[in-house]
């Protein structure tokens, strides 16, 4: 066997391994250059319904079409659509979720039945509107067919139904989130916002596959 031949498999092992790194690091960069656009573009707090939206549309387009301008498409998404019919059908139900936490914060303190009834109240509906907010975002970054009454009333219909399965998954992705952000807040440069925001958006996918009709065999 001649020299040549025996460098050969090692020079293809070589090849695929640079070439898997490449791709890895060009994963890692899209990641970080989608997730520090979203942290930009959520600054005002006021756009931060619009901000995910067009995180999400990146993220579906990325998966599903193979696109690696990722930061391209998520400027694209920030300009195009509907930002009014976004920031009503992704930040009420956010809005509403910062209610939640705020009425279970202050009912927790309580030490009366009244407070402890009123308590489990709240944390019941605020699970439901966490659920309720990872089907809003990907649907709305789905299409714009539904109004954003119809949209509130079918994420509310999912997030109850999948409740038991879906339900603890979002709040362990947006509990745990939140707390490593308060333990280091320099971990939202290092993608945690996009992050949880792909778990989401697996997990309202989850979801939506459950609550989809069976078809008939």
């Amino acid at each position: 066997m001649s020299v040549n031949s025996q460098h050969r498999p090692d020079a293809a092992l070589s090849g695929l391994l640079g070439t898997r790194l490449m791709a890895a690091l060009a994963t890692m960069f899209n990641f970080l250059a989608l997730n520090l656009a979203l942290l930009i573009a959520s600054l005002p707090v006021i756009t931060l319904p619009v901000a995910v939206n067009a995180a999400t549309v990146a993220l579906d387009r990325w998966r599903l079409e193979g696109e690696d301008s990722v930061v391209r498409e998520f400027i694209i998404a920030l300009r195009s659509g509907s930002p009014r019919r976004v920031t009503i059908g992704v930040g009420v139900p956010l809005a509403a979720a910062a209610i939640g936490v705020a009425e279970v914060h202050h009912f927790i303190r309580g030490g009366t039945m009244t407070d402890r009834v009123l308590l489990g109240l709240g944390f019941g509906a605020l699970l439901i509107t966490l659920t309720a907010i990872g089907y809003a975002v990907l649907l709305t970054a789905r299409g714009p067919a539904l109004s954003p009454a119809e949209l509130w009333s079918l994420c509310a219909g999912l997030a109850i139904r999948n409740l038991l399965l879906t339900g603890p998954l979002f709040l362990i992705e947006i509990a745990g989130a939140t707390a490593v952000t308060l333990i280091d807040p320099a971990l939202l440069l290092l993608g945690v916002p996009l992050l949880v925001l792909q778990l989401m958006r697996l997990t309202a996918q989850l979801g939506l596959r459950r609550a989809a009709p069976k078809q008939p065999r």
